[in-house]
């Protein structure tokens, strides 16, 4: 059974990128042209943000705003700061017309705004081109794009763009398949304490896919991204302590990380969770709890929660 992160990554990942400026990820409302090739990705000038000390105190009134909830301020504290080529402030905008806080959500006007700070360096704004390319995301899906703009912002240490590229290796997605240099983009982000890295580089070690396989390796990096809150880590982590793989088998500490993900709607950690409960695995027996999760599990669309139903009513 397959444990590992969904391909909704790309979703993920752009609601995370901007969590600094309380971002999310909007539909699409327009349409941009491109007009940019990939020699044009890989040739983008690095940082070289020298800003005026005016510009910086505008962008900052646009994160005290933003940190207040007064969108429209930011919103404008950002617009004269990016308006003026400051690279961060546009960034900032750029999430901003992503969630429509402060302006009407519009991913084309995103995109142009990334794209302008990208192409002075900025790491963030590469990372948010990069990541709308992979989606088709105001702007037409371009793979190969979406690697050469992930990629240069996480050769400057990006964590989100590093665990982005690790996916797109994984995949094949605008590069060759290469499940060694994944693991190796993996391991550089979940070194910064990103938890979809940590998770996929505890897959990797626990699946053998790009290292060799690790089982105790495994186990330590799906506990460093569950105990951030990561619902799938926290599933592989039960699992771990279910079968006894990277740690000493312990049904009552398993069901704990099961009931923290189940929680989150996790599909997995309730059928797990239903399958202790149905059979008294590190807590006392309930049917009728154990039916709940196993129904929860199944409404989701998990057939081994169905199968599982159907064995106990028969």
């Amino acid at each position: 059974m397959d444990s590992c992160r969904s391909a909704a990554w790309l979703d993920y990942f752009i609601c995370c990128l901007f969590a600094l400026i309380q971002c999310a990820p909007a539909h699409a409302v327009d349409s941009v042209e491109v007009g940019v090739t990939v020699d044009e990705a890989k040739s983008a000038p690095p940082a070289a943000d020298k800003a005026k000390p005016a510009l910086v105190k505008l962008f900052e009134t646009g994160v005290d705003a933003l940190s207040m909830k007064d969108y429209e301020a930011a919103y404008q504290a950002f617009h004269r700061a990016a308006d003026q080529g400051y690279s961060k402030a546009q960034s900032a905008l750029a999430g901003l017309y992503l969630r429509g806080q402060g302006v009407a959500a519009n991913s084309a006007e995103a995109i142009t705004w990334y794209r302008k700070a990208a192409e002075q360096g900025d790491a963030e704004g590469q990372t948010g081109l990069g990541l709308l390319y992979a989606q088709g995301q105001g702007v037409e899906r371009n793979d190969e794009l979406a690697a050469n703009w992930l990629r240069q912002a996480a050769e400057q240490g990006d964590a989100t763009a590093q665990s982005s590229l690790g996916v797109m290796y994984l995949e094949g997605r605008g590069v060759d398949s290469n499940e060694s240099t994944a693991a190796d983009w993996f391991r550089r982000a979940a070194l910064q304490g990103d938890f979809p890295a940590q998770d996929n580089l505890a897959a990797a070690f626990r699946d053998g896919r790009g290292v060799e396989v690790d089982e105790i390796e495994a186990a330590w990096w799906f506990r460093q991204a569950a105990e951030k809150g990561d619902p799938v880590a926290q599933t592989n982590l039960g699992l771990a302590y279910f079968q006894g793989q990277g740690v000493h088998q312990d049904d009552i500490e398993a069901v704990q990380w099961f009931r923290q993900a189940a929680e989150a709607e996790n599909a997995l950690a309730q059928y797990y969770l239903g399958v202790s409960y149905s059979e008294g695995r590190g807590l006392a027996q309930d049917e009728v709890e154990g039916r709940k999760w196993l129904e929860s599990a199944a409404q989701q669309g998990l057939p081994e929660a169905r199968d599982y139903l159907n064995t106990r009513t028969r």
